[in-house]
């Protein structure tokens, strides 16, 4: 029997099925044509980094844990009539302790640059089957992405009290499959610069009676799986090499024979420069003295800032790079300052307040704002805290509100709220917005739905997503107050009539 979960819920493994060791974990999805979607698994040990370039499984990598984890692209099988785009078989058993953590994610192949995202990927579910039986025992369906990710993580198998386990994770990222090993701790060698156009030679000077015969250019081959990968002088071991076996002058690599670190196949690197052939390798043409200009790339999106535009576009924070924490996350506030004149030359003008529900995982709720001088706390419950009150609307920075992701495991769900405390409900004239920085891009909602009249604005749900990220969505829904909103949400609070 299956057991069916969603995003941030958890599932037992072994516990539920005494006995289990070898298992499939399958992952099927629908792309739109020309979205070249990868499948990858990261081995992770203490602070879910991984220990080295070989605990990533991916296309180049196909086997890792000392053969406890290998990827079937070329095997896989049909289960419960279903053959899945990916599927890695995983002997539990076997798995060295070292690794507590497998991350299971899905990467949309030069997504930035080819100006891609999920949002033309439905259908995203993983799924775990007991591959001795053929039964399915967990599975997971993705829901819509917001449409920004070019990277999900999907789930993870996890030891807890020496048992495994699954989270449904679903948390994107920007970036694609290089930024998920920045994250788990993997140096990623860069793409290489455009060759310069070439400048035509100088005229060539009358040649000596005796000329000396110019050296042949050596071909330089790329051996896609070296026997012995050259190793390096001293200092960080060279960063893994993403580039695809067809684009590294190879077919796919084969499946690893256990030599490798870990029992893995060894990283796909070019030999150095100036090195012979390899014996049995096929010599490349030279490259002629004027090589055509490459075609220019289309310049990728800029990923300083990501703006939610419509009702229920979601993004997950990234965490910091070289860390496991999210870090502090800043919620600015800021709206039109311009100043209106009314009767006797008074200028008037409009007063936003920024301020949220909270709910934490112990069941306290409350409300952080500074109406009723509820300003909260970073370091102590609900580690939400307001930096102050803008009356007027003429700090060029607007209203902040922080939010301790330290205490991620802590925090439940949060909803950002605006609303206008002194003038007209013209939420048009406010001109109001939201950026929430931290982890990752700039996050940008607008309260631009226009028309109503009602003073108050939910702008945002931040919901913990499985203990290890927090996602963002966005609301832009108008309530005549606190109580409304409130209702709208399952807060449960009791409001009364407050100032500030």
């Amino acid at each position: 029997m299956t057991t069916t979960i969603i995003r941030g819920q958890k599932a037992d493994l072994t516990k539920t099925n005494p006995g289990l060791d070898r298992i499939v974990v399958g992952m099927g999805w629908q792309g739109s044509p020309g979205v070249d979607i990868d499948f990858s698994a990261f081995l992770l040990g203490p602070g879910s980094k991984a220990t080295a370039d070989e605990d990533l499984i991916f296309y180049g990598n196909p086997a890792g844990a000392k053969g406890a984890v290998q990827l079937q692209t070329e095997s896989r099988n049909a289960y419960a009539g279903v053959t899945d785009n990916e599927q890695v078989a995983i002997s539990l058993s076997a798995v060295p302790a070292a690794y507590e953590r497998i991350a299971f994610s899905l990467t949309l192949y030069e997504g930035e640059k080819r100006r891609q995202n999920f949002a033309g990927v439905n259908g995203v579910y993983l799924r775990i089957v007991d591959a001795r039986s053929g039964s399915e025992l967990v599975r997971f369906t993705l829901d819509k992405t917001s449409g920004v990710e070019t990277a999900i993580v999907v789930g993870e198998l996890y030891r807890y009290n020496g048992e495994w386990k699954f989270s449904a994770v679903g948390s994107g990222y920007t970036g694609g499959l290089e930024a998920l090993c920045g994250s788990f701790g993997i140096d990623v060698q860069s793409e290489p610069e455009p060759a310069p156009t070439p400048v035509p030679p100088a005229p060539t000077p009358a040649r000596p009676s005796n000329p000396t015969p110019a050296p042949t250019p050596s071909a330089q081959p790329f051996n896609p799986v070296p026997s012995q990968p050259p190793q390096p002088q001293g200092g960080n071991p060279s960063p893994l090499n993403l580039g695809r076996p067809s684009q590294q002058g190879g077919g796919n690599p084969p499946a690893s024979s256990g030599s490798g670190q870990n029992g893995s196949a060894p990283r796909v690197i070019p030999p150095p420069p100036g090195s012979s052939p390899a014996p049995g390798s096929q010599s490349g043409s030279p490259v002629p003295a004027l090589a055509p200009t490459p075609a220019p790339q289309p310049a990728s999106p800029s990923l300083q800032k990501i703006e939610l535009t419509k009702r229920g576009d979601k993004i997950s924070l990234e965490k910091k790079a070289g860390t496991n924490s999210i870090g502090e996350i800043l919620i600015n506030l800021n709206w039109n300052q311009r100043q209106g004149t009314g009767f006797f030359g008074k200028t008037s003008g409009v007063d936003l307040d920024l301020g949220c529900l909270f709910e934490l995982k112990d069941g306290y709720k409350g409300t952080v704002q500074a109406l009723g001088r509820a300003f909260g706390s970073l370091d102590n419950e609900p580690y939400v805290m307001l930096d102050g009150d803008d009356r007027t609307g003429t700090k060029s920075g607007g209203e902040n509100m922080r939010i301790n992701g330290a205490h991620l495991r802590d925090i439940k769900r949060i909803v950002v709220y605006a609303f206008i405390y002194e003038g007209a409900a013209n939420w048009a004239q406010a001109d109001g917005v939201v950026t929430i920085k931290g982890g990752g891009p700039d996050i940008v909602v607008r309260m631009d739905e226009h028309g109503s009249r009602k003073g108050m604005c939910a702008v945002a749900m931040i919901t913990n997503v499985g203990d290890q990220t927090f996602s963002i969505e966005r609301l832009v829904e108008y309530f005549s107050g606190h109580r409304e909103l409130d209702q709208a949400y399952g807060w449960g609070l009791r409001w009364t009539t407050g100032s500030k």
